[in-house]
């Protein structure tokens, strides 16, 4: 049962995602759309970025004591650790954003009001994501593999998932190298999954992700090299000390 749900969360989401990115890859070569445009275009982009969270709520549907957009709602949006869940989103956005600079790879590109008022935005863009790739996948590939082994897997999947916007005109990927993109990626994984691990929940790495987009967009702008590696393997290595004292903490509980 547990394998056939994997498959169509999986499955569901990848068709999701391919079908709506791949109308825009086609508006894209037609000279009809590039990223972020307001047409038609980015309704597509939107539906492919949130198909993790679309995919969620259309298979709770078929679990009796899971349906609703009420029982969604608070499974997926809340808290249970509040603080421990948001001092530590915000030390691994000061880590991604931070160290770049030390290294004179960081650039400010916007100001802060642009990122506040964006955040809700990239909620769409990227943020909604968070409730399959943390809120449901990681559990899964945890319970079977641990939890480093489950983040990479986690981090190979979310890598091809992501290879349509290499041919969406506009995006950071169809510009800039997908190599770069995923060794950032691999940190956010990390970074997520440790997020996840402390309390839980989803809401805090639905947030780190927004807010971190946002930053990206409207912020800061990080130039690929060492500031971005040092970065990244900071992230790396402080979510594998925290996924160590969580399971160290769990067994002492346990006993």
């Amino acid at each position: 049962m547990r394998d056939k749900k994997l498959f169509r969360y999986l499955l569901l989401t990848f068709a999701i995602t391919y079908v709506f990115w791949g109308f825009d890859i086609l508006l894209s070569r037609l000279g009809y759309y590039e990223h972020p445009g307001y047409n038609i275009g980015i309704l597509f982009y939107i539906l492919a970025a949130s198909s993790p969270g679309i995919t969620m709520f259309i298979l709770l549907q078929k679990e009796p004591d899971k349906k609703g957009i009420r029982y969604f709602l608070k499974t997926f949006f809340r808290f249970h650790h509040p603080l421990a869940e948001l001092s530590l989103m915000l030390a691994f956005l000061t880590i991604r954003f931070a160290v770049p600079f030390l290294f004179g790879d960081g650039k400010v590109i916007g100001n802060w009001w642009q990122v506040a008022l964006f955040v809700p935005i990239m909620l769409f863009f990227g943020g909604f994501e968070e409730i399959g790739w943390r809120g449901y996948l990681q559990d899964e590939l945890e319970s079977r593999f641990g939890s480093i082994v489950a983040t990479l897997i986690n981090c190979g999947i979310w890598a091809v998932w992501h290879l349509p916007l290499c041919l969406i005109k506009g995006t950071y990927q169809y510009s800039e190298s997908y190599l770069w993109f995923i060794v950032s990626l691999t940190a956010s994984a990390f970074a997520l999954a440790a997020i996840h691990k402390v309390g839980g929940s989803v809401l805090p790495c639905i947030l780190f992700h927004a807010v971190g987009n946002a930053i990206v967009s409207y912020g800061i702008s990080g130039n690929e090299g060492t500031g971005m590696i040092v970065s990244s393997a900071v992230q790396i290595i402080c979510a594998i000390g925290v996924f160590v004292f969580c399971d160290r903490t769990k067994k002492k509980v346990n006993k």
